[in-house]
């Protein structure tokens, strides 16, 4: 399949000025472009991961927002990164309100799946730490946040 060089070199410019917070970003355009590329094979999972991570702590206006929804509309679990990435939008209110128990599941699911990388695993036992050391949608246990 043949991919237009002016669209991926718009897709490009776009994910530069997410990166830098241009506020001249246009977030749902960005977001359109980003559904698009996705649904014609044109981006891996592993990028929209990356994208919707760059929005999800993006200080542009809705960016956040977009962030949650690309991950939704991809499907998080397609890929842990992916799972990951919602996960973590779950358990700190990113894009959405909080869902502390799908987020503390998915992070566990995470932890014991064999085809997630250690990065990723790490990831996901720092943020259910996080979650016990501060009492974020459980109990407070400091024991539990050292072993993790």
């Amino acid at each position: 399949m043949s991919v237009d060089a002016g669209w991926f070199s718009q897709i490009e410019h776009e994910w530069a000025q997410l990166r830098q917070g241009a506020p001249s970003l246009d977030v749902e355009r960005f977001f359109r472009h980003v559904v698009s590329a996705y649904k014609v094979g044109f981006l891996s999972l592993e990028s929209i991961a990356a994208i919707a991570n760059g929005l999800l702590t993006s200080p542009l206006l809705g960016a956040a927002y977009l962030g949650r929804r690309l991950l939704v509309r991809v499907g998080p679990h397609r890929h842990p990164s992916l799972r990951v990435a919602l996960a973590l939008s779950l358990v700190t209110e990113t894009g959405g309100p909080a869902d502390f128990e799908t987020g503390h599941v998915i992070l566990g699911d995470v932890l014991k799946d064999d085809t997630a990388s250690e990065p990723l695993r790490g990831l996901a036992a720092a943020a259910i730490a996080d979650s016990a050391r501060l009492g974020r949608g459980m109990d407070a246990d400091l024991e539990m946040a050292k072993d993790m």
